[in-house]
């Protein structure tokens, strides 16, 4: 059966950040079973889309529809059941143990969930450990299973690769592909700077460019060597691999 299912549409005449505008027209539509990656250089604009899509930061005229219903008219608990958003950097307060982390993020409280994330992800071994004393590794992969726990038809990761080792990377790329492609309505939107991990895990890819411009498809035909150069000032070298996805090498 094709997936067809628009969960999220965006659009906005610009997207900014204090004075400064990042992002002009932007139009973006996300159908169940996509895995869309947000990529650009540092400062283009990525955390502070997906802070957007995840209603944290308004934006003038801006207008995102969650299943076809404006987010902003949703009351904060059925937003919460819609999507869950991840930043780049958790920031704790509080030496509040890991399993009872995961478990406050939840609509309902659901221990067994929160364990089989915390497996998922291999930090169950840490369920007891205050969240003050985990590597900054650790720490990133209990807040996925923060957001994987809330089990929602939509995911807003900002970096969830980073701090992660090559091992943890390939698994996490493995463990997103599943959740996406599952038979419930779910996508995925997530930014990342490393293009060989974005062209393993994504399925199309929405690129900000310096200028305000941006553009979005299918991975195939975003990732090419003039986006990535108009993405990020600098040439790219492509190494095709049969049965898999390319590798993306930046030139001096």
């Amino acid at each position: 059966m094709t997936k067809d299912k628009v969960l999220l549409q965006l659009h906005a005449p610009q997207i900014g950040a204090g004075a400064s505008t990042l992002v002009r027209e932007l139009h973006l539509q996300v159908r169940e079973g996509q895995r869309w990656a947000v990529i650009g250089r540092n400062g283009a604009g990525k955390s502070t889309l997906l802070r957007v899509l995840a209603g944290l930061q308004p934006q003038p005229a801006a207008q995102v529809l969650l299943g076809g219903e404006p987010l902003a008219g949703l009351a904060p608990a059925r937003l919460a059941r819609w999507r869950a958003y991840m930043p780049a950097t958790p920031h704790d307060r509080f030496g509040i143990a890991v399993l009872d982390a995961v478990m406050l993020g939840q609509h309902e409280p659901d221990a067994a969930l929160a364990l089989e994330w915390l497996r998922r992800l291999d930090v169950a071994q840490l369920l007891r450990r205050s969240l003050l004393q985990l590597s900054a590794g650790e720490r990133q992969r209990v807040a996925l299973a923060q957001s994987l726990a809330q089990d929602t038809a939509l995911l807003l990761l900002d970096e969830p690769a980073s701090f992660q080792d090559p091992r943890h990377q390939s698994a996490l790329a493995g463990l997103l592909r599943a959740h996406a492609d599952a038979a419930a309505p779910r996508a995925l939107v997530f930014s990342a700077h490393d293009l060989n991990w974005v062209a393993a895990l994504s399925t199309h890819v929405l690129a900000l460019l310096p200028d305000g411009s941006w553009r979005a498809g299918p991975a195939r035909d975003v990732l090419s060597h003039d986006t990535l150069q108009s993405a990020y000032g600098c040439a790219w070298q492509r190494i095709e691999r049969a049965g898999r996805s390319d590798l993306w090498v930046a030139l001096d």
